[in-house]
């Protein structure tokens, strides 16, 4: 029992280390944004640093082998093509094409689409506590976000939701490939990432890469860059090894606080001072995330 909470433990810690890493990520993508740097090329090069980090962990630092089971490469080319390559295009995309609340709204949602999926496969169960949490994660999105009509959502909203599903997706297939340690799991997200980002972001940013776009970067969004790849492997290596560890059904709205460390963000680095209704859907958020900590895995 004790060795069990000492699992589950780390796990939280592993999550909430995710979370903070990740709530850097919108800082960074409009200082890259405001340089000139594409969104496509943003994720491949950061994607870059991310697979030449996990390489050096995996060949360098870490005991574990490269080792594929033929079994297993059905959900493994699931979980690193869509789950992990694509997710971070579609959300960029939904961003694009519709407004950003909309995108939020439906891209965090994961948060509500994990628990299920995860009842279906995994047979997590949803003990009431999870239950309130997840109303109580619906109900701070709406109040953080306040999403507009559905006629708006249009094509930014189906990549949005896409985004959502490849997230929601990706924690259940961890559980699933549990015997593949995070640092395997990394180098072979990111090594697929470079290769199908990379595809798509020459031929997408094609003027960027081969008429002087990329030539004309400050030195200080190429050390971004490098930050943001680093940020990129350990922020995706802490949400990996915590599914180790926690389930999917409670680890899902832990991973929620990532809005609560992004308003702080937004307070420190662009003045952004919330409103009342971003205040009570983060005190929403974070009363949902101390409720499946405590509770959720009973």
């Amino acid at each position: 029992m004790a060795i069990n909470m000492q699992k589950q433990t780390k796990g939280i810690i592993y999550l909430l280390l995710s979370a903070l890493t990740y709530s850097t990520m919108p800082v960074l993508i409009r200082i890259l944004g405001s340089d000139g740097m594409p969104p496509m090329a943003q994720v491949f090069l950061r994607y870059v640093f991310a697979f030449l980090t996990s390489s050096v962990y995996l060949f360098f630092l870490s005991k574990n082998k490269l080792k594929v089971e033929r079994k297993d490469l059905l959900l493994l080319g699931l979980a690193t093509i869509f789950c992990y390559s694509l997710t971070n295009l579609f959300f960029t995309y939904g961003i694009l094409y519709t407004a950003v609340s909309n995108a939020l709204f439906i891209f965090y949602s994961y948060a509500i689409f994990t628990p299920m999926i995860g009842f279906f496969i995994l047979k997590d169960k949803l003990n009431k506590y999870n239950s309130i949490a997840i109303g109580l994660s619906i109900l701070a999105l709406y109040l953080l976000f306040s999403p507009t009509s559905l006629p708006t959502w249009k094509l930014g909203g189906l990549f949005a939701l896409l985004a959502a599903l490849g997230q929601s997706i990706y924690v259940v297939i961890r559980r699933l490939l549990s015997k593949y340690p995070a640092v395997v799991m990394m180098f072979l997200n990111t090594l697929v990432g470079v290769i199908v980002l990379g595809s798509l972001s020459l031929f997408v940013d094609n003027k960027f890469y081969f008429h002087g776009g990329i030539g004309h970067l400050k030195t200080i969004s190429w050390i971004i860059t490098v930050i943001f790849g680093l940020l990129n492997f350990f922020g995706w290596f802490f949400m990996t090894k915590g599914f180790e560890l926690f389930n999917a059904t409670s680890g899902s709205m832990i991973l929620l606080t990532e809005l609560l460390f992004g308003i702080i963000f937004a307070l420190l680095f662009f003045a952004e001072v919330p409103t009342m209704f971003t205040l009570l859907g983060g005190f929403l958020i974070l009363g949902a995330s101390v409720l499946v900590i405590t509770k959720g895995q009973n």
